[in-house]
């Protein structure tokens, strides 16, 4: 079995899908074949991705968590030769109301990943902003989580909550889990506060020395649905997504 990592923050606006789509991007550029799961019912990684977002649910995580198995006809190619998405579904917000009375609503998502966790090194999730039943399933399955983390005071108070939770789940699920740390998105090393919460920061989880700055080629690509790679290579922010996924490689092989 390879790595699955869990891309995290219950927090919106952090960068977290931007994350996800460029750190499995950049391992597939590695000749390492990476499947990204999208488990956020806004679909912005599959849209990026695939270019479309409307996929019938069969066709997407939504079935591995009816099925607990997942098909080949969820995964779906990318211009990426060495990347494939299942992409997310509208759906995906039912599964609060109908998992959470189930006796296996934490496990659907692992259950669902041992057909296929042999045939890639790299698993990401791109999880929904929130500490949903989704993102409890993604934390259960995964390995290890990465948090984006944009420098603000309200990230710092996010991280409690979510550290609490992290350590709820390796007592009573996955005691395997590891935190591989924090990246800092939107990143400014000018400012007063990003030198201030950074050291507080530091003080809960440990952080990346690869930092992601500020943008607006990012909403471009978005915009286009393309990723970094393709549409600003030599971007500042492309480069510094190239630089965290050989951080990541580096931590874990």
């Amino acid at each position: 079995m390879g790595f699955i990592i869990s891309i995290t923050n219950q927090k919106g606006g952090v960068a977290k899908t931007t994350t996800a789509v460029h750190l499995a991007a950049g391992i597939s550029l590695k000749q390492k074949k990476t499947l990204l799961i999208d488990l956020d019912p806004q679909r912005n990684s599959t849209g990026v991705l695939l270019k479309r977002n409307d996929f019938s649910p069969e066709k997407t995580i939504y079935q591995a968590f009816q099925k607990k198995t997942i098909t080949g006809e969820m995964i779906h190619a990318t211009s990426f030769e060495n990347l494939f998405i299942i992409p997310s579904a509208m759906q995906l917000i039912e599964l609060e109301s109908s998992l959470s009375g189930t006796l296996d609503g934490f496990f659907r998502l692992s259950e669902s990943l041992k057909d296929v966790s042999m045939e890639f090194p790299y698993i990401i999730f791109d999880c929904p902003p929130s500490l949903s039943v989704i993102t409890v399933n993604a934390l259960v399955a995964a390995s290890h989580i990465i948090i984006p983390l944009q420098v603000s005071k309200f990230s710092v108070d996010g991280i409690n909550g979510l550290l609490d939770v992290i350590s709820t789940i390796r007592k009573r699920y996955n005691a395997k889990l590891k935190i591989m740390g924090g990246v800092f998105t939107f990143y400014d090393e000018r400012t007063t506060m990003a030198k201030m919460l950074s050291d507080m920061i530091v003080k809960k989880i440990p952080i990346f020395n690869t930092k992601i700055p500020r943008s607006i080629a990012v909403e471009e690509a978005h915009m286009v649905k393309r990723s970094l790679f393709e549409y600003a290579p030599k971007n500042k922010v492309t480069q510094a997504y190239s630089r965290l996924v050989t951080e990541v490689q580096n931590g874990l092989e």
